[in-house]
């Protein structure tokens, strides 16, 4: 079977090396392990959210292979000892996934705070996109965090929505556009 994703290109754009490591430890793998890439866990700071949860967080890298890490709320440090932690103790290197839209607080509690989608639509000015862009990706990456689920790209038609209202950049497909655009090319210059 020949490949199916060319890992030299964007967005991996992969040495040789880093792609025998790819290989060799896909190739080492248990079946259970691959499956187990598959899956995000989502992580509390504080106290259990689930009733019952006895695990400790290197007890779920080991029994399930997680492949993904989100959290919910964090300080900085928490988030970043957090990730840390994880890092330290998963056999492969896991995507860290956090919802960054209006800045470094989708990152961490104490992150900058720039603008929600509804303030860069109100405010007419894709500078504020950029920045929340710009902010967001700094401070995400500092902490670790390695995968962003925003910009949110829904048209709000619904402001009773309380997912979408205030994540949305517009009403319409072209300020929608517009700012998910500004905000698109703040991170991507965050990443210089």
């Amino acid at each position: 079977m020949g490949k199916l994703v060319d890992l030299k290109a964007k967005p991996y754009n992969l040495n040789d090396d880093a792609i025998k490591w790819v290989e060799n430890t896909i190739a080492s793998m248990t079946d259970e392990e691959k499956v187990g890439q598959l899956f995000t866990n989502l992580f509390f700071f504080g106290e259990d959210q689930f009733s019952g949860n006895t695990l400790t967080n290197k007890e779920i890298l080991e029994k399930y292979h997680i492949g993904g890490a989100r959290y919910q709320g964090g300080s900085a440090k928490q988030v970043q000892e957090l990730i840390n932690s994880l890092q330290k103790d998963s056999k492969i290197p896991l995507l860290v996934a956090a919802n960054c839209d209006a800045g470094g607080n989708g990152a961490a509690n104490d992150g900058t705070y720039i603008a929600s989608g509804a303030q860069v639509e109100a405010s007419g000015d894709t500078t504020v996109g950029y920045n929340a862009g710009y902010v967001s990706g700094r401070e995400e990456a500092a902490m670790g965090v390695n995968v962003n689920f925003d910009p949110c790209v829904d048209i709000l038609k619904n402001w009773r929505n309380t997912i979408v209202n205030t994540r949305a950049y517009g009403t319409n497909a072209d300020d929608v556009i517009k700012y998910t655009n500004a905000y698109l090319e703040g991170l991507d210059q965050s990443e210089v």
